[in-house]
């Protein structure tokens, strides 16, 4: 059975064991992340959601999986709209600049760049917009001008935004200000 018959008719859901055995599939058979992504793009909608999830999952686990596709992933993932999956598509980024801060090269740094503080400056949900601001963190040096952005963000959002985006953006203010020193 191919990959794009298997994900049409598994019906896959949101809860753990569901994603860790799409995950487990994609390992086992050996599937590289381009198919992986063309079958995400081809199953419905509520699927795609489920199937992003885990590829979140996957890419934690296993961080090196999407390498060899980055610009692929960037050109898709960078677009979506729904809220879940824009959590998991900040969550990957994230996991992957934490493991490798040069996994990216400078276009798609830029690309990142661009849309996580539309994430940010847009409505999007709060685990979005937390891992948005962290990941802004580790490019900081990519252009003079992310620093100062995003501490002016962060500052004017402190005390309008939710505990768990408040509680991230102050560590992230503490640990921009320990890099002026």
């Amino acid at each position: 059975m191919d990959v794009i018959t298997y994900f049409s008719t598994h019906q896959h859901n949101l809860s753990t064991p569901s994603r860790t055995l799409a995950m487990n599939h994609i390992l086992d058979q050996g599937i590289l992340a381009d198919k992986f992504l063309e079958v995400i793009y081809f199953v419905d909608e509520k699927q795609k959601i489920v199937l992003y999830h885990a590829f979140d999952m996957l890419v934690e686990r296993h961080i090196d999986y999407l390498n060899d596709y980055l610009d692929l992933y960037l050109s898709k993932a960078l677009n979506e709209t729904h809220e879940s999956t824009k959590r998991c598509v900040s969550r990957t980024i994230f996991h992957q600049l934490k493991h490798n801060k040069n996994v990216y090269n400078t276009t798609q740094k830029q690309q990142i760049v661009n849309t996580m503080f539309d994430w940010i400056i847009l409505p999007s949900a709060v685990a979005t917009r937390v891992n948005a601001i962290h990941i802004l963190y580790f490019l900081v040096d990519e252009e003079d001008w992310i620093k100062e952005q995003l501490i002016a963000l962060i500052e004017q959002n402190l005390l309008l935004q939710e505990p768990s985006f408040t509680s991230r953006g102050k560590k992230i203010m503490k640990l921009l200000h320990k890099r002026k020193s």
